[in-house]
């Protein structure tokens, strides 16, 4: 299923320079709290590595020493099943961070990372992030703050999609990537192919071609390959309780 052999890392041209990752971390939350000088201190462990279509960025179940920030791209999160099926846990897009969950538990990461086309990440070690909270307790206790509204979030998005229907999943979906969008009012994109987008939510590639196809010709959207344009929010919203 996966690339068994996980390359070599990647390594970028130097075209990002610490002041502007310094910028891009501090938009996280758990990096938001950060004094500056700390973050200045971390940022030189860091490395930033390009990867391509298709490759594995870590193995399910391999022993888990970095977490990432996404800079450019898309990376699929996918946990495997006994019978080798797959599922797509989430889409990570460019200024997400993913696996820094493991950091503070520890062992393994519990799902593989898989890029969708060209993807720029900047690895973080987990070790110099860790002896930096050892050392202020008071900033540990701000991001496990911060890192537990995450894991609330997700667990009522979870149960949520497990008694909705499909056209209620999708009609989130879009409502959730609308949120985050910064091409403009009510213009969306899927951040990966359909299929991907399909098994995020829990349903089939063609149901979701479906729903689509019932919303624009609601005229609740309009479609352009990958991009959306959401005509009537209001009436997205309500299917939602559909």
């Amino acid at each position: 299923m996966y690339h068994r052999a996980i390359r070599n890392h990647h390594l970028a041209g130097v075209d990002m320079k610490l002041p502007d990752i310094n910028d891009l971390l501090r938009q996280q939350p758990i990096f938001s709290a950060w004094p500056p000088a700390l973050l200045s201190a971390l940022l030189p462990s860091t490395q930033l590595e390009e990867w391509k279509e298709g490759e594995i960025i870590f193995l399910e179940q391999s022993p888990a020493a970095d977490f990432f920030f996404l800079e450019s791209g898309v990376v699929e999160l996918v946990s495997s099943s006994a019978e080798g099926k797959e599922k797509i846990v989430e889409i990570m897009q460019a200024g997400d961070l993913f696996a820094e969950g493991v950091a503070f538990m520890g062992g393994r990461y519990p799902v593989s990372a898989r890029c969708s086309g060209a993807v720029r990440v900047l690895r973080i070690p987990f070790a110099p992030v860790i002896t930096t909270l050892d050392a202020n307790p008071q900033l540990m206790r701000r991001i496990l703050a911060q890192l537990s509204m995450r894991l609330h979030f997700l667990v009522k998005e979870l149960r949520q999609r497990s008694v909705q229907s499909a056209d209620a999943r999708v009609a989130s979906y879009l409502l959730e990537l609308g949120q985050s969008a910064k091409t403009g009012q009510g213009c969306v994109s899927l951040p990966a192919k359909k299929a991907a987008v399909a098994a995020r939510i829990g349903i089939t590639p063609e149901t979701l071609s479906r729903v689509l196809r019932r919303l624009r010709e609601a005229r609740i959207i309009t479609i352009e390959g990958r991009n959306l344009h959401i005509l009537d929010p209001s009436s997205l919203q309500r299917w939602t309780c559909s």
